[in-house]
């Protein structure tokens, strides 16, 4: 069996030892070998996003509106209190 060295930040080593312990693999080398041969192929298939079509319409542009729109009155005021809590 070929073996790699694998240099990890110490931010990364401690999620490795906090996952170690909830796989209850025994080395740090295990735990890797584990997350490859269950996650590995996701990764793979999922790690670019591959559009549907190869072109996209450009959207339409909106018409600009003709008349102004007015805000709707508002039947509260905030100055006012709280009823019927």
């Amino acid at each position: 069996m070929p073996q790699v060295r694998v240099v990890l930040r110490d931010e990364v080593v401690e999620q490795g030892e906090r996952l170690r312990q909830v796989t209850k693999t025994g080395s740090l080398t295990e735990l890797i070998g584990l997350m490859f041969s269950r996650y590995g192929r996701h990764l793979e298939q999922t790690w670019e996003v591959v559009p549907v079509s190869p072109t996209y319409a450009q959207a339409e542009p909106m018409p600009e509106a003709t008349k102004s729109a007015q805000s709707p009155t508002p039947d509260f005021s905030f100055n006012e209190p709280l009823t019927g809590l």
